[in-house]
């Protein structure tokens, strides 16, 4: 099964937690959370089409403004989710710049606010010297971002603030059965892409024009192989309360690739609660009930940094997964 996006953490789990993530059919990008992104070219970084932030403490969000300095000769519009406050967060930061020769760039910042029960949006764009202009809000759904077949879900999480987890998965995958197409003697194109939005969009009268001959879509659809699509998870910077475990587990459920803090040791139980961290034993408690395919920690307290290896134990003893 061909892989549709790839995943990889920009930074080592003691530096601030930043998520980059590939698409192969669409050729962008997004990234969870918005730290530290010195370790991304600004030709990756243009790719990115949205950013999902956990929450705006500076490890997770010091990197809008390299982000910003990057996009703002890019005609695309930047998508920004994140939790309470995001939207004061990032006028603030905009706000703190002088934008006096900015009246003719094209970049648009369009931000979405997760509440408990809707979604606040608003937009800030460089034509209007990014004064913030009020949108209307709509119910929140844990799907906040979809499209092509790829999906966003989202949850609230206590942090001692409000934090926001995230899964990205691929409703369906679809592969093109290359041996057969090779065998009925048509030519590969872009009709191919056409025809898994067919079928992805249930558009059951499409017609495609391969080798100067048209087809219906029942005439195609045997060159497919349908099968279920990738599934990642983020989350970090959780309280180690019940329900936020609970809740990570049902974001995480079944993902091929969980990304987990583990900021304590199991043995600091304590202070985890204190400072409204996951241990490692509950990061492995969630890896293993949400049974995941495999995880990378994520977030751990500088204190452990001559210890990796120890942490990694103790969530992989937690997981109780072998060989994950």
């Amino acid at each position: 099964m061909k892989s549709t996006f790839f995943s990889k953490l920009v930074n080592n789990p003691f530096q601030d937690p930043v998520l980059y993530v590939r698409f192969r059919r669409e050729k962008g990008s997004v990234m969870f959370d918005c730290g530290d992104v010195y370790g991304l070219s600004v030709r990756e970084i243009q790719k990115i089409s949205d950013i999902f932030v956990t929450h705006m403490h500076v490890d997770h969000f010091i990197g809008f403004d390299n982000v910003l300095r990057c996009l703002l000769n890019r005609e695309t519009p930047i998508n920004i989710y994140g939790p309470r406050g995001i939207i004061d967060a990032v006028s603030h930061k905009l706000m703190g710049y002088t934008w006096n020769l900015i009246k003719g760039y094209p970049l648009k910042i369009e931000v979405s606010e997760v509440r408990r029960d809707t979604i606040l949006r608003a937009s800030f764009y460089a034509s209007e010297g990014f004064n913030k202009i009020a949108r209307s809000g709509t119910p929140f759904d844990r799907a906040i971002m979809t499209k092509t077949g790829l999906i966003v879900e989202t949850d609230i999480f206590d942090h001692g603030i409000e934090v926001l987890g995230f899964s990205l998965y691929e409703d369906t995958q679809i592969n093109i059965n290359k041996a057969l197409l090779l065998e009925r003697g048509l030519s590969p194109g872009p009709w191919l892409n056409e025809l898994k939005t067919a079928i992805r969009e249930d558009i059951k009268d499409a017609s495609f024009t391969v080798d100067g001959r048209c087809y219906h879509l029942n005439d195609l659809i045997d060159l497919t192989m349908v099968t279920k699509g990738q599934k990642i998870a983020y989350i970090t910077d959780i309280a180690p309360s019940e329900e936020n475990i609970q809740k990570a587990i049902s974001l995480a459920q079944c993902a091929d690739t969980l990304y987990i803090e583990a900021f304590f040791l199991a043995e600091d139980i304590e202070r985890a609660h204190k400072r409204n961290h996951l241990t490692t034993a509950q990061a492995g408690q969630i890896v293993r009930e949400a049974k995941v395919k495999s995880f990378e920690v994520t977030h751990i307290s500088p204190k452990y940094i001559n210890i990796l290896d120890r942490i990694k134990k103790e969530v992989k003893e937690a997981s109780l997964l072998a060989g994950v």
